[in-house]
Formats: structure tokens, sequence, C-alpha cells
């Protein structure tokens, strides 16, 4: 089965979207900019050596530094992830990377991260859907797999692999169907060069069919989890502090106006002291993304960022990633699924639209900001159903800039 980013957690457990107002006690701030005066470059378009229609190439996406990966389902679905790099003849492919017990149906690559020089590559239906996840580090030899990771308690259907993130040495890895769906994530960390089990997180209150580890995102010692099922669909953020203690829930956060079926918690990202979490289904799934920062150890919303032309049906907040102070929020449902990806940047207190991105020769349909990656200035963009579903990805340089 292919699964995309709009096949979200909520959707494969049967989880409802009615409409019911909650309670929310922080503040909002609507960005809602009517004019995007800033343009940015497409340095590349990238496309895998070996790929042919239905691949899905830009079903993730994730960069650090010169280096990016993308992800695809394609090859029977078992799925590969192409690793590429920045030169001076341009952005070229230099790996394509599976799991070394990668086999039909396995789904590689449905989620990716980079950290430096380590890759971490999801495979969420690998035996019999219990999902594993593969770590790779770039040797002089090139990119090898150092370690295939999986829960302590990982038995079948717990989809271990659905989201993958990573900071230097720490790993977190979701599986939203662990436990009835209520959904755990599991925190690995590299000693002596050996990668283990550090954590198993969960929600305080968690429920069955919360889909707790939808999203995840690590920065240093603070993590965020998505669990977009809480609430009959509503969604909620959940804030982990690496302690003395170990990893500690610190906050449960949801937006100030999100209600049943927004899906908050389908994408994560965190950088220091400022967290953006996307709802993709607010407002008739218009979609949002909300802002939060910790200011004394307390997680808070800062801000409610909405693209200037979103509309009904965009998906807005499918995707989000952070760098420093720039937020990237994609729409990949925005004209007839075209797709589009929105540049937001925070001026002391005020989040404001900086540009608007779209693929040079994307069309309706190709779902561009299905995945969106991010480090400094230079942003790496999924649009999987690109070319009879091929996929492409596309690399934007100048962000942050004024």
């Amino acid at each position: 089965m292919r699964r995309s980013r709009l096949a979200s957690a909520s959707a494969l457990l049967g989880l409802g979207a009615i409409c019911l107002p909650l309670l929310a006690g922080c503040s909002s701030t609507a960005t809602r900019t009517p004019s995007v005066v800033t343009t940015r470059t497409q340095q590349a378009e990238l496309s895998a050596a070996d790929l042919i229609a239905n691949d899905t190439f830009g079903v993730s996406a994730a960069i650090s530094g010169k280096t990016a990966v993308v992800g695809t389902a394609g090859t029977s679905y078992a799925g590969r992830a192409y690793v590429f790099t920045k030169t001076a003849s341009g952005w070229n492919q230099v790996a394509e990377l599976k799991g070394s017990d990668t086999v039909a149906q396995d789904g590689f690559g449905g989620s990716v991260a980079i950290s430096g020089t380590t890759i971490v590559v999801g495979a969420v239906d690998h035996a019999n859907y219990a999902g594993r996840a593969y770590v790779f580090a770039k040797m002089p030899t090139g990119w090898v797999q150092v370690a295939e990771l999986k829960g302590s308690d990982t038995v079948a259907d717990d989809s271990f692999g659905w989201s993958v993130a990573i900071s230097g040495s720490t790993v977190l890895v979701g599986a939203v169907g662990h436990s009835a769906a209520a959904g755990r994530v599991y925190v690995f960390t590299k000693v002596s060069g050996t990668w283990s089990q550090a954590a198993e997180l969960t929600a305080a209150h968690a429920a069955a069919k919360d889909a707790f580890g939808t999203s995840v995102a690590v920065s240093g010692s603070n993590a965020v989890v998505g669990a977009e099922g809480v609430a009959k669909g509503a969604g909620a953020a959940y804030f982990f502090a690496d302690t003395t203690n170990g990893w500690q829930q610190v906050a449960e956060v949801k937006g100030s106006d999100t209600v049943a079926g927004d899906n908050l918690g389908i994408s994560a990202a965190v950088s220091g002291p400022i967290a953006v979490v996307g709802a993709y289904g607010h407002a008739h799934n218009a979609g949002r993304a909300y802002v939060f920062v910790r200011k004394s150890g307390i997680w808070t919303q800062a801000a409610e960022l909405k693209g200037s032309d979103v509309t009904a049906g965009d998906f807005s907040g499918i995707s989000t990633a952070i760098s420093g102070t720039t937020v990237l929020v994609g729409a990949s449902g925005h004209a007839k699924g075209a797709g589009r990806v929105y540049e937001f940047m925070k001026s002391r207190s005020t989040w404001t639209e900086k540009a608007i991105l779209k693929g040079s020769d994307t069309v309706a349909g190709d779902a561009f900001g299905v995945s969106v990656g991010l480090s400094g200035t230079t942003a790496v963009i999924g649009a999987d159903d690109r070319a009879k579903h091929a996929g492409r990805a596309y690399v934007f340089s100048g962000l942050g800039d004024s």
C-alpha cells in the first residue's frame, strides 16, 4: 500500500474529524501578510538516477549543511533514500541507501533525518508492520549502515519508523501503532560508536488512538512529539527535556483555536527554544502552523501562521521545518495540489511571511511541499506526485535573508 503524507496516522487509525471546541489557555498572534516582497532562488531540481513512475521521490526530505537526503517509497514499496551533496558543479547524487534487510513492502524512506554525517531512515512496514529505522554514517568509502534500530518492546503493527529525528548523537523514532495506537517514541543514543535505546517516551495521559509519535523533532536536550489523534483528532504536541533523571515530559500544548479534526502534530520541528507544529486539518483543511517558544523553562504559543493565499483544502502545515528564526510551512494541496511552501521569519516578537516558494515546473497534482527540510539558508522541498508520481525535490537558497 502506498502511503503519502496525506494518509495521516489518524486517517489510517480510523479517527473522526468532528469539529468540537477545545479550551486553550495560550495567546495567539495570527500572521497573514497581504504582500510578499522577497524572492528565493531555486538552486536545483533533484531526481534519483533510477527514478520511475510511482516511486514517490520526495515523500520525505531533510538537509544538513551541504548534504540533503530524500526518501522514496517506490521500488515495489521496498523504498530507498538518496543522498545529494553540493559541490562546485551543483547538487549531485552521491549515494542510494537501503537497509541491509530491506524487502518489498517495507516502506523504507518514508521518513528521513540527517545531522552532520549521520542519516536515519524509517521503514515503517518492515516485519509485518513492526517497523525499523536504519542509521547510516559517512565513511571514507561512502555512506555505510552502522545500525538497525527497533524498540525494546516493538511488535507487529507498531509502525516503528513512522517518524524519525536526529540531533548529534541522539535519535528519536516514532511508533504510532504501538499499544492500540496510543503510540510511543523511542530515544537512542550513540555511546562509544554503538547505538542503543536510552528511553521510551509516552504522553502523561496517553490513550488508544492518540497516535503519539506522528511527528518527532529534537534539538540538543529538547524534543517535540506530535500526537495528531488526541481529542478526536484535534491533536496535541508534547515537549520533553533530557534531565539528570532522564527524558521527562515538560509540557503538553494545543493550538489556541484547534478543534477536533485539526490534526495538530502532523508535523513538528524545533530549533533551540523555538518549535513549530503543523495542524493541516484546521479550517476545512486550509491548515495552520503554530509557533511555541520556551522562556524560563515554559513552552507557550507565540504565533499562529497562515500563508497569505492559503484557502480550504491547502493542507498547510502538512510539513514544517525551522532553522534559527526562519520557519517553513508546506501546503501540498494549494493550487489544485500543485503545492506551495511559505517562509516566515521572526523580527523581534513578530512572525512575518517573507516568501512563497514553488518549483520551477510544478503543476496541479504535484504535491510540492509534502516534505520540507531547512538548514541555515538552504531548503529542500519534496513534491512526491510530480511526473506520474515519480516525484522530485527542489533546493532553494537565500532563505532567512532580509
